[in-house]
């Protein structure tokens, strides 16, 4: 222990050799409400925000939080330095804890790329790069995810505004407030009760694409760093219980895509034209069948274009948990015509999650027999998904494809939680692009076309880029009214996306047409049970 504290004061700090040294996460610093990876459009951090770390022995074991102006530079312990070049400022400590702590970046913090330093009980961390720009908003969300219901009160009067929620909806015409942090600094000092009035910065806001008018955008009298957003709810604004909702500042940055509902009487939403929205918006176990083609046209980062061609039986059974802000991402979608964004943290083609929390898996087994126009086949999932069949026409592989248009029925032998089951399944005939893209302007909007669509149901359009040096993903995900063959994507959803790097080997871009027959079925154990016959079209793209 001795000599540990002898080496330990040459470097300038002395501390039990079981101590563990703070440390910060790689791209672990984000946007405390909308926790947007740092490679990602609106990933980085504002002047005047609210910031959260991710690390490890960064505070103490219990979480502190501050309680009373004016705010100090230290609390529990913790201290936070910015640094650039020879400036050095204190970022103020809001809650610390071990493995995570909130504070507030300096209204003065300069520009472009600081180092951010945790200093606790006089161990420093490792310095950990942050990009700070002026403003760059996140919304607040029920879910604590930056996903879902964002933090919204329907104004009623001045004594009653309750939150929106799946339960208590808006109306339109009706006026809003949203909670965020990112909307830029304030000449007042930060550790002081912040003042009232809308900040200079300029402030947009779509409400199921449609922009809505903006009355104030400021700071919370109540808490340094945390702004409002008060608006009305476009007269004209679609209806539903996940309607998106989205800021820009600077007519440059978007914030995160969070989810409001509105009705029109005000009451619980609805969504007659989801079947899934029933299922999750009342508590009890839903269960989702799928047999699904996904053919792909890959002409990016690759010597000569191929199609490759997989077909997929997925099968989930989960507990869901209801309730007023409950949310799925690809479950929870947004009304027709209209699209919301779903950011990730990671390469999204090799891990297929959004930050959200999953409701609890059921045992439904893994063992299926299906039967059909390509006959009969025994199936095993590995976990939620199993492949059917797979073509690709390099290097003479069989063709070893099973699914094709037609009728299927599919056996379960059932598990631990949900018995054996019976289910039919029609797959549809394939998508055809018209209009395949090759290049995405991701400052204008894109207009898709294609044929093949079976009538009476939308189209989902799913749009996915993955940068991998910064290890951050996001998808856009639009639906279509029922029966179009065409469709056109914003582009203040576009430039929510990163854009493909110059080496087409640092980034993934894919855009899909989803086709789908959707059904039900009646198993044991189940309060809704749903089934999707899907046919996927891809087509590799470059956003710029």
């Amino acid at each position: 222990m001795q000599r540990f504290c002898m080496l330990a004061m040459a470097l300038g700090v002395c501390f039990p050799a079981w101590a563990q040294l703070p440390s910060i996460k790689l791209h672990g610093i984000v946007n405390a409400a909308s926790f947007a990876s740092p490679g990602l459009p609106s990933g980085s951090i504002a002047r005047g925000s609210i910031f959260t770390i991710f690390g490890g022995g960064l505070g103490p074991a219990k979480g502190v939080q501050v309680s009373a102006f004016p705010i100090q530079n230290t609390l529990s312990g913790v201290t936070i330095t910015v640094t650039q070049g020879a400036t050095v400022l204190n970022a103020l400590p809001l809650y610390v804890r071990q493995d995570q702590i909130n504070a507030l970046m300096p209204s003065g913090a300069p520009t472009g790329w600081v180092s951010v330093r945790v200093t606790y009980n006089n161990a420093r961390s490792n310095p950990s790069p942050v990009y700070v720009v002026n403003d760059s908003v996140g919304v607040f969300t029920s879910t604590g995810t930056g996903l879902g219901p964002g933090a919204m009160n329907n104004f009623v009067t001045q004594s009653n505004q309750p939150a929106n929620s799946l339960a208590t909806s808006a109306k339109p015409g009706q006026v809003v407030t949203m909670y965020a942090t990112g909307l830029g600094p304030i000449s007042a000092p930060d550790n002081l009760a912040p003042p009232s009035g809308s900040l200079q910065t300029p402030v947009e806001l779509w409400v199921g694409g449609v922009q809505a008018s903006v009355s104030y955008s400021g700071r919370s009298p109540c808490c340094s760093g945390l702004d409002q957003v008060t608006f009305t709810v476009p007269d004209n604004a679609p209806q539903g219980c996940w309607v998106p909702v989205q800021v820009r500042t600077s007519h440059a940055t978007l914030s995160n895509f969070v989810s409001m509902a509105i009705d029109p009487n005000g009451a619980p939403c609805s969504d007659p034209s989801q079947p899934l929205s029933a299922g999750i918006t009342k508590a009890g176990h839903l269960g989702l069948l799928t047999l699904a083609r996904l053919d792909i046209h890959e002409d990016v980062g690759v010597n000569a274009p191929v199609d490759i061609t997989n077909d997929v039986l997925t099968f989930s059974a989960t507990n869901q948990p209801g309730g007023p802000f409950v949310f799925q991402p690809f479950v929870s979608t947004p009304p027709l015509g209209t699209c919301t964004v779903y950011p990730a943290i990671g390469d999204f083609f090799a891990t297929a999650n959004v930050s959200s929390v999953s409701p609890p898996a059921l045992d439904a087994g893994s063992q299926f027999t299906l039967a059909g126009p390509g006959g009969q086949m025994a199936a095993t999932l590995s976990g939620s998904a199993t492949a059917l069949g797979a073509y690709l026409p390099l290097y003479s592989f069989p063709n070893q494809l099973y699914l094709s248009p037609g009728k299927y029925t599919i056996t379960s032998k059932g598990g631990a939680d949900i018995p054996g089951f019976n289910a039919s399944i029609t797959v549809p005939g394939p998508l055809t692009w018209t209009s395949p893209p090759n290049t995405v302007d991701r400052s204008q909007p894109l207009a898709l076309s294609w044929t093949g669509a079976p009538s009476g149901t939308p189209i989902m359009i799913l749009g996915v880029s993955s940068d991998l040096p910064t290890n951050s993903s996001a998808m856009f995900v639009c639906v279509t009214s029922a029966g179009a063959n065409n469709f056109t994507v914003p582009a203040e959803v576009l430039s929510a996306l990163p854009a493909s790097r110059a080496n087409p080997l640092s980034s993934k871009a894919v855009i899909y047409l989803m086709s789908s027959n959707p059904g039900t079925f009646t198993a044991g154990g189940l309060n809704t049970a749903l089934t999707s016959g899907s046919y996927i079209a891809g087509k590799t793209v470059v956003f710029q």
